[in-house]
Formats: structure tokens, C-alpha cells, sequence
């Protein structure tokens, strides 16, 4: 029988060409962590939720009026003092940000951390692995696709723009061939960090993408976010050297948090 999985659709639940990669890594990776089928289900019919910025969505898990239980397996918030129920079963969340809300609503203590999509390179496992093609893979969030600045970082030798409404495959083949990942997307981040390609953030249109969800998946490895990069620090790379702009990028115990997650999935 089929996992009734929710996953935030967007637009691409009527337009395939809108389907934001990040949200529909979830049943890919959900369905090779369980070794079955997946199927969407709306929150009211769902058995469990995974990748995403989607815990505040579990109130609306109630069928009849009455509340249901739901797997959470590394989802997260996105704002503060945000309190969720006790009633779900929870194996994972995406930080300690995320965590610290379930301590404090549910009363859970120890409940893992890491986001599911720190799994796509286990994911992409028996693909044949793509040759490294462009210096710096540019991943805009698509609420930054019409910025300027996006056609400007496109024009510079040796860039690849990643556009997340490709076909999740198609992004994850991408990333790998870039030496560099400069992403306002978080799961253009995530997925870097799956494949340990350096990477780094640049803020496009602040205000409109949570800073807070960026902190939360930092914070399950200990670390604080990284600075953010700006449009104008890119541009200022005329030589190239995007090595220099990303810097250091060290992910503690990044592999310890992937074969945890696996280890905690649910029996469904």
C-alpha cells in the first residue's frame, strides 16, 4: 500500500512546468527511504509529511472535525514561537530551531535533526556520476527568476543558471556539474550539501523568502548560517574566481545526520 505523503504543490498541481523542485524531492526521497510507492495526499488524508517549511500546516491535520496523527520525518518551520501539537509522531525535524518549537508545544526531547534532502545523493545512487562542466551553478529562488540580476551572474563565462521548476532529476544533475552553488533557494543549498559541492547564499528579494528557515537548517549542524552573499558581490567576480566568494564549507557530522534520518524513518 501506497505512503499518503503531503508535499507543498504550488502551482504544479495544475502546471507541470511549475513544480519547484525542492517540494517535490519529497516523495522521491520519502519513497527510497521507505522502499514503497508514494501517492500525495492533502493534509486532512495524509499519513505523513516530509521536506519543507510545511509544520505549520500539520493544525489542519483533522478529518471529521476530529484531530489525526501524522509522521513528521524532517520538516521545519519557518518562523519564531511557532507551537506545534503533541499528537504527531514525530522521527525527525529539518534544525534545532524546529525542534526547540516541538519541545516546547509537544514536550518531546531528542527527536532527530536534518533535512531529508541531505539524502538525494544516496537518492542518486547507481546514476552514473556527470563531469564537472561550469565554474558556478546560480540557483535563484523563483520568487528572484525575473530579477536582473539573474540574467547578469547568467552572462558570466563559466555560469550555469539551475532553473528549480526543472524536473527534480534534472536539477540534482546540474548542481553536480558545477564546481560552485550560489543559490537563494534553501534546497538549491540542501542539495549542494548532499553532493558536497561548496556552496553558498546570496539574498535576492528580502522579505520574501524566510530568513528563519535558513537558520533552522544551519542550526542541525551546530553552526550558524553562513553570511549571506548580495548580487553585487557576484558581479564583482570579473575574474571568475567564485572559489574565493563561496568559502569555506564545512557541514559537521553531515554523513552521521543522513544515516540517522534513514535510521529513524517510520515503519509504514
Amino acid at each position: 500500500m501506497a505512503i499518503k505523503l503531503y508535499w507543498c504543490r504550488g502551482k504544479g498541481r495544475d502546471d507541470p512546468g511549475q513544480r519547484n523542485f525542492g517540494d517535490y524531492l519529497s516523495p522521491l526521497i520519502v519513497e527510497m527511504a521507505a522502499r514503497k510507492p508514494v501517492e500525495y495526499a492533502p493534509i486532512d488524508k495524509a499519513d505523513m509529511m516530509a521536506i519543507g517549511s510545511i509544520m505549520n500546516r500539520e493544525q489542519k491535520a483533522k478529518r471529521f472535525f476530529l484531530p489525526r496523527r501524522l509522521h513528521v520525518w524532517g520538516s521545519g518551520t519557518d518562523a519564531p514561537e511557532r507551537v506545534f501539537s503533541a499528537r504527531h509522531h514525530y522521527h525527525a525535524v529539518r534544525g534545532r530551531l524546529t525542534r526547540e518549537q516541538i519541545e516546547a508545544g509537544a514536550g518531546l526531547k531528542g527527536v532527530a535533526q536534518g533535512d531529508p534532502g541531505l539524502l538525494a545523493d544516496r537518492w542518486w545512487a547507481g546514476r552514473p556520476k556527470p563531469a564537472k562542466r561550469f565554474t558556478l551553478g546560480f540557483i535563484p529562488h523563483y520568487v528572484d527568476q525575473a530579477a536582473p540580476i539573474v540574467g547578469h551572474v547568467g552572462a558570466l563565462p563559466g555560469v550555469k543558471v539551475i532553473d528549480v521548476y526543472w524536473p527534480v532529476e534534472e536539477v540534482l544533475r546540474a548542481v553536480q556539474e558545477c564546481h560552485f552553488i550560489v543559490s537563494s533557494s534553501m534546497h538549491g543549498l540542501i542539495v549542494s550539501d548532499a553532493f558536497g559541492v561548496p556552496n553558498r547564499r546570496i539574498a535576492i528579494s528580502r522579505g520574501k523568502i524566510s530568513d528563519y528557515k535558513f537558520a533552522d537548517y544551519y542550526s542541525a549542524f551546530g553552526i550558524d548560517e553562513p553570511a549571506c552573499l548580495s548580487p553585487e558581490d557576484i558581479l564583482a567576480r570579473v575574474d571568475g574566481e567564485f572559489g574565493a566568494l563561496v568559502g569555506a564549507c564545512g557541514r559537521p557530522g553531515i554523513e552521521a545526520i543522513k544515516d540517522n534520518l534513514l535510521t529513524v524513518f517510520p515503519s509504514l
